[in-house]
């Protein structure tokens, strides 16, 4: 071999390994400058932030079983955190301390058993409960004998009781009469409060549990009328909709490139920044106790592929910017559609879209300090303080094509940086989604590589972010 063709060979093999590696630089790529001002801390994110979201029927079987180690192990893994029951399903969940009900239209019936193994989950886990009581079929009565239980025997572990879900949308799902509207929604409210409150003095309750057109405009009259009587203000978001009635020309039709465009999250801070300020204006949290990517469960394809993680973290930290206290993204247990976490093969197994719970996690709780981005490319980026002074800066580059080279700014007070990447081979991937350089473990457990050096020029620090990827910069003292 020539001397020439041993530097081409040579050559070539550190261009081949280095393509391999989740910080190739090919020779096209876009930049962005980022601007950091960790010396503005402003709105905290609170450490139980995130939640899962289920249907309440999910409570007549064991799947909250307090020896379920891998579902533990996932939610460890995202720190602390909330538990919701409820969706459209509890309107046809019953409370029955004998278990039977004479209702020909009951998905489940639970019983004191039901919510003493959730309880028992919720006390080893230390993710707090949000349980949904049936309004869809009218009876006070029941609704009070079930809270009276879960008060009694989940204490501290019960942090909010719903009353229905959705009522908004009664009228047009036929559990009642179109002509029912808010006040006819307010009347059955205040006889399920009275019912409950009666009862149970201190029980904690929640409300308006709305969602759509109907409900952004009870949100307000609905404050207005019962603050002083609620723990905290609820309301559920979906951008999309998997409705198989929608045409694919609606602008809520789901798409990946739809879900991950600026406008989509535009709209979505919109809304978010107007329920929040309608909630502090009567000194309540609000908690987006139900939400994700499209409702109807998702789109294949789009809900349920990488491109779904970099939407959730940056869907987590948009809801936070715009003062909400916290949201429950929705799901169910079978691999499909939207949910975070399913059961494979018999494992509980995370889904793209935990990966982006992971990386909101790895960067919080703490206080949100301001990010400048200047660049062409879809990119997005929140910084957050830790009550120690560390700084974390999440960048998210929602283009399937187009790697960034980034240049940070404003973080010259800080001696060093490393980083956690998430990445997956493209965005419309299933499979093969790492966060730190490791997939979440079929027993539920995550354990991320030793973390990468960034590189340093002057003040500030440079970072190759690849198509389709995020990483979790961490600036240390």
């Amino acid at each position: 071999m020539t001397i020439k063709a041993f530097i081409f060979a040579l050559l070539l093999a550190c261009v081949i390994g280095f393509t391999l590696r989740g910080d190739a630089r090919p020779a096209t790529a876009t930049t962005a400058e980022v601007t950091v001002h960790p010396e503005q801390p402003g709105r905290a994110i609170p450490r139980d932030f995130l939640g899962f979201s289920y249907e309440a029927p999910v409570l007549a079987r064991d799947y909250f079983d307090v020896h379920n180690r891998e579902l533990r192990n996932l939610l460890a893994n995202l720190g602390n955190g909330v538990l919701r029951f409820g969706g459209n399903s509890v309107e046809f969940t019953y409370w029955s301390r004998k278990g039977k009900v004479q209702i020909p239209k009951a998905r489940a019936v639970l019983t004191p058993k039901d919510l003493n193994r959730l309880f028992a989950f919720s006390k080893k886990t230390g993710w707090p409960v949000m349980l949904g009581l049936n309004l869809g079929h009218f009876d006070p009565k029941m609704a009070a004998a079930e809270a009276a239980y879960a008060v009694k025997h989940g204490k501290r572990h019960l942090l909010a009781l719903e009353i229905g879900n959705e009522p908004d949308l009664f009228m047009d799902n036929g559990q009642r009469p179109s002509t029912w509207g808010y006040k006819d929604f307010r009347k059955e409210f205040d006889a399920y409060f009275h019912a409950i409150r009666s009862r149970t003095p201190g029980a904690p309750i929640s409300g308006p549990v709305t969602c759509c057109k109907a409900g952004r405009k009870w949100f307000p009259h609905f404050l207005q009328d019962e603050d002083s009587r609620l723990v905290m203000a609820t309301f559920h978001n979906y951008p999309m909709s998997a409705s198989r009635t929608l045409s694919p020309n609606s602008p809520r039709y789901p798409t990946i490139t739809r879900m991950l465009s600026p406008e989509l999250m535009a709209g979505v801070a919109k809304e978010i920044h107007q329920l929040a300020l309608d909630a502090h204006e009567h000194h309540l949290p609000l908690r987006m106790a139900e939400v994700n990517s499209a409702s109807s469960g998702g789109k294949n394809g789009v809900s349920n592929v990488f491109a779904a993680a970099l939407w959730g973290a940056d869907y987590s930290f948009t809801l936070a910017e715009q003062g909400a206290a916290g949201l429950n993204f929705h799901g169910g247990f079978h691999c499909g559609g939207y949910t975070p976490i399913c059961i494979s093969q018999g494992h509980y197994a995370a889904q793209p879209l935990y990966y982006g719970m992971l990386l909101f996690h790895a960067a919080t709780p703490g206080r949100l300090v301001p990010v400048k981005v200047q660049t062409k490319a879809n990119v997005t980026a929140y910084g957050v303080v830790a009550n120690n002074g560390t700084l974390h800066l999440v960048l998210i580059n929602k283009d399937g094509k187009t790697p960034v080279q980034v240049r940070i700014s404003g973080v010259g007070s800080y001696s060093h940086a490393d980083l956690l990447r998430l990445t997956a081979a493209t965005l419309d991937a299933r499979t093969g989604i790492t966060l730190g350089g490791s997939p979440v473990g079929p027993e539920g457990n995550w354990t991320p590589r030793p973390a990468q050096n960034v590189e340093r020029k002057g003040a500030s620090f440079l970072l190759w972010l690849p198509a389709a990827s995020a990483a979790v910069m961490t600036f240390h003292k």
